[in-house]
């Protein structure tokens, strides 16, 4: 039976941690502290939002960098000097890393401290060992981290749960208005603060000890043997079917593949470095089948990870998440081949050697945000020189018909970088841009330069694609609907041929929704042709858009008796189903 921690219990463990690792506790409080006060802080202050956002940034990467350096100081026998210039120097650091983050985080910070915090946590586990021959060692304590973090999440999720009801219940029968945020505030002091003291205090302190521990837990054996195996069996079925079909038909992988074989990787791997010790043993021989299959089995899902994930760099070119996934795959194979040809097996090169990647593409010309931003402006610059766009000076000049395939794919382009706060990179492709430093500004001028240069024309075959046009982000979200001269107002959202009433006035769309008819009681007023009206904006602004002129989308109709306007705020086709939401009005 599992023993919750009391009170007493946490309050020896928090002695214990705070005698053996004072930073590491003092930077899991100031996260909390943080982190509660970015909970209370309206978001309306947005330097102070950024401010604490940064903050917190460097107080997640301190925590297991002090961690790994005091462990890395018990091993080694550190002297106290020593430590406290090793913490100095991951303070420098930490300062350091702070001036290169934005003071408004963007999307290229967010990834970059994926990247650190990915390296940070990989070195704490792999760091202890660095120059000891230690392999069950190294195994049993990571196993002792693996329990840790599983026991510490039950732990705290069970007093989060259970302290959650109590403060429901005061609210409930006493009728409590809480002056802040407590459930938030709670979950951040307990799962930032309390889980990590609750980690910590189960670490041992005697690493050099690990090695003469041969005990195998049996409930890890049978997790992995009862739940994480037949998991891998399911994903291997299931991929190697996909690619007998691919042989079968004959044709390229969907680039989608690629997330199923990295899962089916990780959890492979994952699997075998819980069976580490019983690799040799006598009495577990489908252990040993399962480590000498795992990589053959793996290699021809490695090819198709390649061929997964090169076709969405050909088709789409690199982004950050391509980037990682093909580097993922350049890893697996490296791995593979090792495990399958090398005599010594160390699984220390697994962590070590993900960490060492997860470093390397967060700097430098070769991160996966200078190759990512190189990739989409040339694959602008390509597109654009295609269809004889760019002139002498490579600026955008003329008219041309394109694919909407490529016109979609031209603008996802600009909101790539407007999103990465780099719109600056498409700019000399544009002569006359707006001179404000404000990413959308220039944004949506590239946008307007590039609907007036390009008209997106019907591909045969296509007539199933997916169609979305909305004007909720045209001039900037405002929009003012014009009322003057009605009388009734109704609000509607219909999908293929749903039939909707109110007041002794229906709206009936035909022919799954190409066709909207309007009715009073029983007479039909008017008809109008949604169909041939999306046919005409992807015309104009290819399969999709979110910034539609209001009145590109607004139908009017007027005879002796009625007077209707129809005002669509969105309007889509799937296949051949179309579906709209918008406003009638009549008088």
């Amino acid at each position: 039976m599992i023993k919750l921690p009391s009170v007493q219990n946490l309050t020896g463990a928090i002695q214990r941690v705070v005698q053996r690792l004072p930073w590491v506790v003092l930077v899991a409080a100031a996260k909390a502290i943080l982190l509660i006060i970015l909970i209370e802080t309206p978001r309306t202050d947005e330097a102070t939002h950024n401010l604490l956002v940064r903050l917190i940034f460097l107080l997640f990467l301190a925590l297991p960098l002090l961690l790994t350096v005091r462990l890395v100081g018990e091993r080694r026998h550190w002297s106290h000097t020593v430590q406290l210039g090793a913490v100095a120097g991951i303070v420098a650091l930490l300062i350091g890393y702070f001036f290169t983050i934005n003071e408004t985080p963007i999307q290229r910070d967010y990834y970059r401290f994926g990247l650190f915090m990915a390296a940070a946590h990989l070195l704490v586990s792999f760091a202890p060992f660095i120059g000891y021959r230690e392999q069950q060692g190294f195994w049993e304590y990571n196993k002792t981290l693996f329990l840790q973090i599983l026991s510490a999440t039950l732990y705290a999720g069970t007093l989060y749960i259970g302290l959650i009801i109590a403060i429901e219940t005061v609210h409930f029968l006493f009728d409590v208005d809480y002056p802040f945020r407590i459930e938030a505030d709670l979950f951040v002091l307990i799962f930032s603060f309390v889980h990590t003291i609750l980690f910590l205090s189960g670490l041992p302190e005697r690493l050099d000890t690990l090695e003469e521990n041969l005990e195998y837990p049996k409930g890890l054996k049978l997790f992995t043997q009862y739940v994480l195996l037949p998991l891998e069996v399911v994903y291997l079925i299931i991929l190697y079917v996909y690619s007998a079909k691919i042989l079968a038909q004959w044709q390229l992988p969907e680039g989608g593949v690629a997330y199923l074989v990295v899962a089916f990787s990780v959890a492979g791997i994952l699997a075998l470095l819980l069976l580490y010790p019983l690799r040799d043993s006598a009495e577990e021989r489908w252990i040993q089948l399962f480590t000498r299959r795992f990589h053959l089995a793996l290699l021809p899902l490695i090819v198709l990870l390649f061929i997964g994930i090169f076709r969405r760099i050909r088709d789409y070119g690199i982004t950050e998440n391509r980037y990682l996934v093909g580097i993922l795959a350049v890893w697996l194979l490296g791995i593979t081949i090792y495990f399958l040809f090398s005599k010594r097996d160390d699984i220390r090169l697994i962590p070590l050697t993900l960490c060492l990647i997860s470093l390397l593409i967060a700097v430098g010309p070769w991160s996966i945000f200078g190759v990512s931003r190189q990739s989409q402006a040339n694959r602008f610059r390509d597109i654009l020189a295609q269809y004889q766009l760019l002139n002498g000076q490579q600026q955008v000049e003329g008219k041309a018909a394109v694919p909407p395939s490529d016109y979609d794919h031209l603008l996802s382009i600009v909101r790539y970088f407007r999103d990465r706060g780099e719109i600056q990179t498409l700019q000399p492709f544009f002569a006359q841009l707006p001179t404000r430093n404000n990413q959308t500004t220039v944004a949506n001028a590239i946008e307007l330069r590039l609907r007036n240069s390009l008209t997106a024309k019907a591909v045969p075959g296509e007539g199933s694609r997916t169609l979305n046009f909305s004007s909720r982000s045209a001039l900037n979200d405002v929009y003012a609907l014009d009322i003057k001269g009605f009388e009734q107002l109704w609000m509607f959202q219909v999908y293929g041929e749903q039939r909707i009433e109110q007041g002794g006035w229906m709206v009936q769309p035909v022919q799954n929704g190409r066709t909207l008819n309007i009715y009073q009681g029983s007479t039909r007023i008017t008809s109008w042709d949604i169909a041939t009206r999306l046919a005409e904006l992807e015309q104009e602004y290819g399969t999709s858009s979110h910034e539609v002129d209001p009145a590109r989308l607004r139908f009017d109709f007027q005879n002796q008796t009625h007077s209707l306007r129809l005002v669509l705020r969105s309007a889509s086709r799937n296949g051949n189903n179309y579906s709209y939401e918008g406003i009638l009005l009549w008088r």
